[in-house]
């Protein structure tokens, strides 16, 4: 069973009145966002043949960075959730998540979410690496072993290009 951890494309910078409600949340995607977060789609399109459940933020710049790899391959099942939003909780998520997959398997699982959840979600699961951090639209790939309750962490993929 294949995880793959997605960061989001770069995004606009925080504007004034960045501490309201709802401001960090409506920041969208620069131009080198979208690039970089096809070029992600696109390798992990050449990885994995379709989804089988991906879960992405309600942020913004999340569901832009998740609508490239929806152009690239088939998703079966797709979900909003705020679990995975830069504050949440990654043991939580993992948890619920490994056990719902002994019982609802899937064979691939992709999550766009944001730093640091991404970098302790990765950690939590496989405790034998340091949170890797991760550059925008950087993907970790991880085999996860829900009846274990943890992961191991396969390979990172970054835009080489920067």
């Amino acid at each position: 069973m294949k995880l793959y951890v997605m960061r989001h494309g770069e995004a606009e910078p925080p504007r004034a009145g960045y501490g309201l409600p709802g401001a960090d949340a409506a920041r969208v995607l620069t131009s080198a966002g979208h690039a970089e977060a096809e070029k992600a789609a696109q390798w992990l399109s050449i990885q994995q043949p379709k989804i089988d459940l991906a879960i992405v933020s309600p942020y913004v710049r999340a569901q832009q960075t998740f609508k490239h790899v929806a152009h690239q391959l088939p998703i079966e099942v797709i979900e909003q959730s705020n679990e995975v939003m830069p504050e949440s909780d990654p043991q939580l998520f993992a948890g619920a998540l490994l056990a719902r997959l002994q019982i609802e398997p899937a064979e691939s699982i992709l999550v766009v979410s944001h730093m640091p959840f991404v970098c302790y979600l990765v950690n939590y699961l496989d405790a034998g690496i340091q949170p890797p951090l991760f550059p925008t639209s950087g993907i970790a790939v991880l085999d996860l072993e829900p009846l274990a309750m943890s992961g191991k962490f396969k390979q990172f993929y970054r835009d080489t290009d920067d």
